[in-house]
């Protein structure tokens, strides 16, 4: 592969990193959203336990997954562009650094998402522990992206 084939595939994965980032915070403004209409709660601790619990629906694996693809693309494309001097390599680091954030993002939010579960009161085993254990899904999916991110910029 050629070096001017090695950048432009590294611009095309980095806009490609970039759409999968925008997509995730689309994700994010629409729990916030969601959490800001709420006036109103059935919750035993009140409209901020609930407003914490449907922001923290963002760090469902399901939902953080959608980073994902983001990181692979920046993977690849510091992998693409490792040997060369070029603005890419620039761009390449504020992706991973970007996707970075928002893995720690995601791991806050799960953090507050399990202490909400707490916080309500009557613990049902079975709905608490399931949402418990969804969020810790996010948890690890934040780990992972963090630990891959901080060792591919180590490596640009």
């Amino acid at each position: 592969m050629t070096e001017h084939e090695r950048i432009r595939w590294a611009k095309a994965l980095v806009f490609g990193g970039w759409m999968f980032v925008l997509a995730f915070i689309g994700i994010l403004v629409i729990q916030v959203r969601r959490a800001a209409a709420v006036s109103d709660s059935r919750f035993e601790d009140g409209v901020w336990g609930q407003r914490a619990e449907l922001v923290s629906f963002a760090t469902l694996p399901q939902n953080a997954v959608v980073v994902v693809p983001a990181l692979i693309a920046g993977l690849v494309a510091a992998w693409l562009v490792r040997p060369l001097v070029d603005p890419i390599v620039v761009h390449t680091q504020w992706l991973l650094r970007i996707i970075a954030g928002l893995a720690y993002v995601i791991l806050a939010l799960a953090v507050l998402g399990i202490l909400a579960v707490f916080f309500q009161g009557n613990f049902d085993s079975v709905g608490d522990v399931g949402s418990i254990l969804g969020r810790l899904g996010g948890v690890a999916v934040g780990l992972a992206i963090v630990r891959l991110c901080t060792e591919a910029e180590h490596d640009t």
